[in-house]
């Protein structure tokens, strides 16, 4: 592989972990009720179903709450995707500098993204996306030693 070659290498993982965390942020914007994206692994740590749990009384504004929270939610990840796609966009993560500072933030990210899932929802399908955006991160990572050792 040439220096070329690295460097794609680098930043097209990372432009897909932006691009990712766009998609799923719209997901959680446009979505009528964000939470049951996620139903079974909420309900499992709620010990509770939702049709319980809306069906209580002092629960009747619980639907307003959670869809205000996943919405707020989404925007965040629609800020951290665009943020990252322009990072990349704008850099192409051409220097060991952009590329190191992008790859230690996402590392912290993923990190604490690991740790609340493992701890509080562990039967989430979203654990698949954060294997998938790890392996990415590892790709770019590769990459970038690649290319640091090329030139």
């Amino acid at each position: 592989m040439d220096g070329r070659s690295f460097h794609n290498l680098t930043w097209v993982p990372m432009f897909f972990v932006g691009l990712v965390a766009l998609m799923l942020g719209v997901v959680y914007v446009t979505t009528q009720d964000p939470w049951l994206l996620d139903k079974k692994a909420n309900e499992t740590l709620l010990t509770v179903t939702y049709n319980m749990l809306f069906s209580q009384s002092v629960n009747q504004y619980l639907p307003d709450y959670l869809t205000l929270m996943y919405r707020f939610f989404g925007w965040w990840l629609v800020s951290i995707g665009m943020l990252i796609l322009i990072y990349v966009f704008v850099t192409k993560m051409g220097t060991p500098l952009a590329r190191n500072c992008l790859h230690f933030a996402t590392v912290i990210v993923l990190i604490g993204i690991y740790c609340i899932i493992l701890k509080f929802i562990p039967e989430t399908p979203f654990l698949w996306i954060t294997h998938g955006l790890m392996f990415l991160l590892f790709v770019s990572m590769y990459g970038s030693i690649k290319l640091t050792r090329y030139n």
